[in-house]
């Protein structure tokens, strides 16, 4: 019977699922060479954010997939997996809208001041309330810097507050998104023009730092940023200097560039800044379906089925 190795704990569901045809073996650190160590002689292993780098895979020589629990992959070496023969599954549909409501629930924090006006009220200080605005939704700018599956969720999920909705990705034309409220320009007007900014784009080479001085400095200093998406896409240093200085009003944060954020980043103690610990994907729902998925994608593999959601397709052809 082939091994399955799990780098962290997933939904009852899932382990129950594998061990129908696997042995299940649950990891206890994801240093690299621990893991090298506890995962010898597995055929699989399943990650949720767990680093599977190439000395990873060269130490496993009976590894034959690796199975991302969740969509984005920039924490597998997928060019060196490809290299070697070794396939990576995904479960790219599983926790879209967990991460779209999250998405809309900083929008509306942020717009309403809510952890703000909640910790005036709880110290005493209610009638501090004349000393904050809040802002309507009905007919402010939202701007979308990529507009992938999540953000077209976002887009519906916001028509109904009566936005103007722009969005900017360099992969979608005004054509490609017939049937939804968005309007296409370029990134420099979804900088200009928008009261919250909402970034969300994979982290690749050339998303890096997408987003930095040079943008935030187009931004109105009324507006707000969110991103959900992977921290590293935006520059902190530059973010926070932004805060700091007023470009920008303030910002709406499920991501860091270091996960955890260190005790001293500024961030922490920004009253116009919500933070939330990369959480937006675990509902209860999406945390199975993103378990149930990428489990399905091994079990695929491993027993000569179709696999549903290849990340290195390539790898199948061979």
């Amino acid at each position: 019977m082939e091994k399955v190795f799990l780098t962290e704990c997933i939904h009852e569901d899932a382990v129950a699922y594998l061990k129908e045809s696997f042995e299940v073996i649950q990891g206890a650190s994801t240093e690299a060479e621990e893991m090298i160590r506890q995962a010898r002689g597995c055929a699989a292993i399943l990650i949720r954010s767990a680093r599977i780098t190439a000395e990873i895979m060269d130490g496993i020589p009976s590894l034959k997939v690796v199975a991302k629990h969740g969509m984005g992959v920039d924490n597998i070496d997928v060019d060196h997996a490809t290299k070697k023969g070794i396939l990576v599954v995904n479960a790219p549909f599983s926790n879209l809208n967990a991460v779209a409501e999250h998405i809309v629930m900083l929008l509306l924090s942020l717009s309403k001041r809510a952890v703000r006006m909640d910790r005036l009220t709880r110290a005493g200080e209610f009638m501090k309330r004349n000393a904050y605005q809040t802002v309507e939704l009905k007919g402010a700018t939202v701007g979308f810097i990529g507009l992938g599956k999540i953000s077209c969720m976002v887009v519906n999920k916001l028509s109904g507050f009566e936005m103007n909705i722009l969005a900017s990705d360099p992969f979608v034309k005004q054509e490609d998104v017939k049937g939804l409220p968005v309007t296409m320009v370029t990134a420099e007007e979804v900088y200009r023009k928008s009261d919250f900014v909402i970034v969300h784009t994979s982290l690749f080479p050339s998303t890096f730092h997408l987003v930095g001085a040079e943008q935030f400095r187009l931004m109105k200093p009324t507006a707000f940023i969110i991103n959900a998406a992977r921290g590293p896409v935006i520059d902190e240093a530059a973010m926070i200097e932004a805060l700091q200085k007023g470009e920008i009003a303030g910002a709406g944060l499920d991501v860091f560039e270091r996960e955890p954020p260190a005790p001293d980043n500024p961030l922490l103690a920004m009253e116009n800044v919500i933070l939330s610990p990369h959480n937006a994907a675990l509902s209860g729902g999406a945390l199975r379906a993103m378990a149930m998925d990428s489990a399905m994608g091994i079990t695929e593999y491993l027993t000569g089925k179709p696999v549903t959601y290849p990340v290195n397709g390539d790898v199948l052809k061979k």
